[in-house]
């Protein structure tokens, strides 16, 4: 009786998790939009499958091949999941850029200490990358102090206070920005040309559409009800409808670049989303490609989300990544250094 009630959680649950592998390929502004909560969830169908097979095993069950066969479908998923291989080049690297969501440099008092916003800049002149892309950036009366010759500071929103900065130690020689329909919503993308050495590149600096959860909805985590699972249901159809369309209008501005990319930003996707594939698309993803252990880049209430990203053109050769976990905003820093 009991097995034959966790067979049938089983299949529903190996269904859904199926379901998340064909999230990506799906976009959200069409009727078909509740898939990709499946691709959300993917990190939770993976384990409860994964425990189901275990569980299978030890009773000498069939059961468990289906859920072999199931789970090793989708191989590529959890790469981008868990990234188990060292991969790290020996070479020293030409360059570093680094890409951070600072969340308005703590402008509402989220983190409960002081001069949150001077360590964060303190931080970003310490590590002294080449290319630095931030997101959220809130300059209301002047541009904090970071020891960088050039930069590009782009509107993020009509509140002129709010934007998106990206700074280079390389000549910036053209600068631009991508109209994605958010800017009112605090979502922007901006484009830097940067001469380096005897060659060019693009750098994109991305912020998408936020979830934009209330109190209320972090609070269904811990007391479930109805009426919570709704509203953030909701919340989620509405922000995967809007990039979706952000996601088409970046992807359709890069096809034009005359030079290799790099994309940095925000994503606020998971890997296992039509987000992360169309932008991916022909590019590669610097954790993917030499990063370690679980990818996590949000510092918040949902574990293991990895939402912020550095693509690349595979003429820019990645060298190394890493995740910072400094607690100085709601996301963790990420840094890849390349060799062009």
């Amino acid at each position: 009786m009991l097995n034959g009630i966790l067979y049938i959680l089983n299949m529903l649950l190996l269904f859904a998790l199926f379901l998340s592998y064909t999230s990506p390929y799906i976009s959200p502004d069409t009727f078909l939009w509740p898939v990709a909560l499946f691709g959300l969830i993917y990190p939770f169908l993976l384990v409860t499958n994964v425990l189901f097979s275990i569980y299978w095993l030890i009773c000498f069950k069939k059961h468990f091949w289906a859920n072999i066969v199931v789970i090793l479908l989708g191989y590529g998923h959890f790469q981008n999941l868990l990234n188990i291989q060292e991969k790290e080049s020996d070479t020293e690297a030409d360059f570093s850029v680094m890409s951070f969501n600072v969340r308005l440099f703590n402008a509402y008092n989220w983190i409960k200490k002081d001069d949150v916003k001077q360590k964060i800049i303190q931080y970003l002149n310490k590590e002294s990358v080449n290319i630095l892309c931030l997101q959220e950036f809130y300059a209301p009366e002047e541009l904090p102090r970071l020891n960088y010759p050039h930069s590009h500071i782009g509107l993020q929103s009509k509140r002129k206070s709010w934007r998106m900065a990206t700074y280079s130690n390389f000549p910036i020689f053209n600068k631009g920005t991508v109209s994605i329909y958010g800017e009112r919503t605090n979502n922007v993308c901006i484009y830097s040309d940067i001469a380096m050495h005897s060659d060019s590149i693009r750098v994109y600096n991305v912020h998408l559409a936020s979830n934009w959860f209330e109190k209320e909805d972090y609070e269904f985590l811990d007391n479930p009800s109805v009426k919570g699972a709704e509203s953030i249901i909701e919340r989620l159809k509405a922000s995967f409808f809007k990039r979706a369309k952000q996601v088409k209008a970046i992807k359709a501005h890069m096809n034009t670049s005359p030079y290799p990319i790099i994309l940095c930003g925000d994503f606020n996707d998971t890997p296992t989303s039509f987000t992360y594939k169309q932008l991916s698309e022909g590019l590669n993803d610097s954790f993917s490609m030499v990063g370690t252990g679980l990818g996590q880049t949000y510092n918040g209430k949902f574990p293991i989300l990895r939402i912020d990203y550095i693509l690349h053109s595979p003429e820019i050769k990645i060298n190394s990544f890493k995740t910072t976990e400094v607690n100085l905003s709601d996301h963790f820093p990420i840094v890849s250094t390349f060799n062009y």
